[in-house]
Parts: C-alpha cells; structure tokens; sequence
C-alpha cells in the first residue's frame, strides 16, 4: 500500500508539473495574440448570468439586433439545437420574459432567461445558469408554460443537470434538452464569427466572448496545446481523475481559512458587543460572514455573502435589513448621512445597502486564496472595508435599536 502511495505522489506531481510547462506556454501564445485583453474580464462580467451572458447571447439571437445580421445568427442556433420547431421568419427574441405569477405548487410562472417564440405561438424557453442555485421546481414550471407548443433548454458552463428540485421526475433529453457553453454555444458562435467576417467590430466582439468562454469552461485557445493537454490527461486519466474530484474540496478549504483569518482580524478590533461569524456550511447558497452588535435591531447586521456561495462566485457586503422584519424608512434616514454607503452601494429588499466586493467566480481570483501573500492582502482589504463599515453604523443602528425599545413601551403602557 505504502508503495502504490508513492507512485500515486510521484505521477500527480509530474502531471501537475506537465500541465503547468503547457499552460505557461499557453499564456505566452495569449499574450503574444493579445488574448489577455478581454473586456468582460476588465469589466468583472464574467460570471453574470443577465447582466453578460444572456444579454450578450441574447443579442446576437434577436433578428432586430443591433448586429444588423438578421435572423442569420438565430439560424445558426436553432441549426445548433437541430430544431424546426421554431418559424425564423417571425421569430423573436426577449430577455426575463414573464411567463406568469410564479406558482410553486401549481409548477407554473416565473421569468424566463431567453425566450425565443414565432407568430404561430411556438416558443423555446432557455433557463441560463453559470453561478446561480436552481430554483424550486424550476424547470418543472417552464415545462408547464405553453405546453405542446414549448421546448425547454437548460444551459450550464458544461452541460450539466439540472438540481432534481428543479426537474423533479421530468428527464433530459425527453422533456427538456441540455446545452452546453463548452460545446454548444463555443460552436454556434464560432459560425457567428464567420459569418460577421466583414463586420470587424462584431466579429472580434464575438471571438472576444468565445475566448471568455474558453476561460470559464477551461479549454485552451491554442489547438496545438490543447493536444497536449489531451494526451496527458489519457496518459494520467486515473490521476487526473483524482486531482479533479479533490479541486472543490480545495477551494472550500482555502476559502474557510480566508474567512477565518478575515473573522481573527475583526476580533482584534470589534472587541465589546460584537458577534462575528463564518457560516457552518460554506457550500450552501448565500452564505458567509456576518457581524452583529448587541445593540443593533434584531435582524439588522452586517454581512458579506455569496451570489450564491463565496468560494465559486462574486460576493456582496453591506447591511441586512429585510423589509419584512424592520422599518426600512427609519433604517435609511438614519444611515443615508454615512459617507461609506454613498460610494457605489445598491438597495433591494433584503439589503438597504449592498455592493460587489470578491470575484471568486473567476478563476484568476479564486488562485489568491493560494498565495499566501496574496491571500493575506485580500483578508486585509476585506476585514479593513467590513470593519469601516461596522463602525460607521454602529451608532446610528444603536438609536434604531433604542426608538424601538421606546416604541416597545409605550405599545405596552397602551395596552395596560
């Protein structure tokens, strides 16, 4: 046993030192072709599913588009798709398309990412995931939209399943179809490309996607690399297999550490009457990080949290203040005058103040959870801006804490 242990070492450490010699070139042949420069990552878009994704993809389906191509690029898709089921003549395109109030229990509604339908009121409901949980009964629900007349498409980085939460006993394949970025959209855009090869802006907007593609789903941009990866992983299937199942694991356990060295920074300086705490499970959505003062309203708090989990996605800091459980008017008279939440912060009606602060969606900053030094600089810069945060609400939460409190008594002496 000892033995085949050391072997199992020796040929992980000569295919990780395989891999690296390749991918090394590889980032030199990106260089030199200018691949590095990629405005969806400049511009942090990489992981966001409407904002980027369908928007972009979106795009180029509408025939009204601003490309000016036509219906050439839906053509393309629905060949990609190898369907018929939709008239291209009068096909057309909308974004969140409302297919009804959501009903989880009559597994009906919701909106739809991409919504492709024609005159004679067919329609293709495509459900576009890079990040996000499935939703309850998801699939379920658009399956159930325009029945006999829909097709439903689920699209994921890699062709994945969808959650049986979201399917249910529906089966791929039969009631609704996998698609892949890897694959599917990689190669319909590819004959995009080709087909805009007189339109400069669009054709190198559209390899500029196909390239960011190529990030997320792992696929290098150079064929002849790209070899070469594939003869070493047949070479070392059962050790590449081994490296892989162990990847997330990783990524979990280097993503705690982060947090718990963020949690020992803030413990050294929110002393008394401050809770700080990392989430149990950092596997499960929205979790992360939360700080609370015992003089704060209840259920008032700051916190950093994954859109949906930190160690595979962008994540939002700021204050929780569901509009359920606290009086969000009072909430934003008192903290509007804080000079931190006038920098860039967003409202929705969980969080009166929220804002995009890690990117562990892509891969880039997802590697600085194992670099020790720069590791250490993201704990820094986080536990210095929740703690900057903290402290400038401190006060001001504590006099909602105490209108409340008052407010409590006099309810009481009324009743008496």
């Amino acid at each position: 046993m000892k033995i085949v242990k050391v072997i199992s070492i020796k040929n992980t450490t000569k295919l990780i030192e395989d891999a690296s010699r390749i991918l090394e070139h590889q980032k030199e042949i990106s260089i030199l072709k200018g691949e590095n420069f990629n405005l969806f990552s400049i511009l942090k878009m990489e992981s966001k599913e409407n904002a980027t994704h369908s928007a972009f993809l979106g795009e180029l389906l509408n025939p009204d588009g601003s490309h000016n191509m036509g219906n050439s690029f839906l053509k393309y898709f629905l060949e990609e798709l190898e369907s018929d089921h939709i008239d291209l003549e009068s096909a057309k395109v909308k974004l969140e398309q409302h297919v009804g109030e959501r009903n989880d229990k009559e597994k009906t509604g919701g909106r739809v990412d991409i919504y492709i339908y024609d005159r004679f009121d067919k329609s293709i409901c495509v459900e576009n995931k890079i990040d996000a949980p499935d939703q309850n009964v998801q699939i379920q629900r658009y399956c159930n939209h325009n029945i006999e007349k829909n097709t439903v498409y689920y699209l994921t980085l890699e062709g994945k399943e969808p959650k049986p939460k979201s399917k249910g006993e529906l089966v791929s394949g039969e009631d609704f179809h996998l698609l892949s970025y890897s694959s599917n959209i990689t190669t319909w855009l590819t004959k995009c490309a080709k087909e805009a090869s007189n339109h400069p802006i669009l054709r190198e907007s559209i390899q500029q996607y196909i390239i960011l593609i190529k990030k997320l789903t792992h696929q290098l941009t150079d064929s002849k690399m790209e070899q070469e990866i594939l003869y070493l992983i047949a070479k070392n299937y059962s050790t590449t297999k081994a490296l892989e199942s162990n990847v997330k694991k990783a990524e979990l356990n280097f993503t705690r550490r982060f947090l718990d060295d963020v949690k020992i920074e803030l413990e050294k300086k929110l002393i008394i009457g401050w809770k700080i705490e990392v989430s149990k499970s950092l596997e499960e959505a929205w979790s992360g990080l939360t700080i609370k003062h015992e003089n704060w309203p209840e259920k008032v708090y700051v916190k950093l949290e994954g859109q949906s989990k930190v160690p595979w996605s962008d994540s939002i800091y700021g204050i929780i203040g569901n509009k359920k459980n606290c009086n969000r008017e009072l909430l934003n008279n008192e903290l509007e005058a804080i000079e931190i939440l006038k920098e860039g912060f967003k409202s929705n009606n969980v969080w009166p103040f929220y804002k995009t602060i890690l990117h562990f969606g892509s891969d880039e900053s997802r590697a600085e959870l194992f670099n020790e030094k720069e590791r250490m600089k993201l704990v820094k810069n986080l536990s210095d801006k929740l703690q900057n945060l903290s402290k400038a609400c401190e006060e001001p939460l504590q006099r909602i804490s105490k209108v409340n409190s008052t407010k409590e008594k006099f309810d009481i002496r009324n009743l008496n």
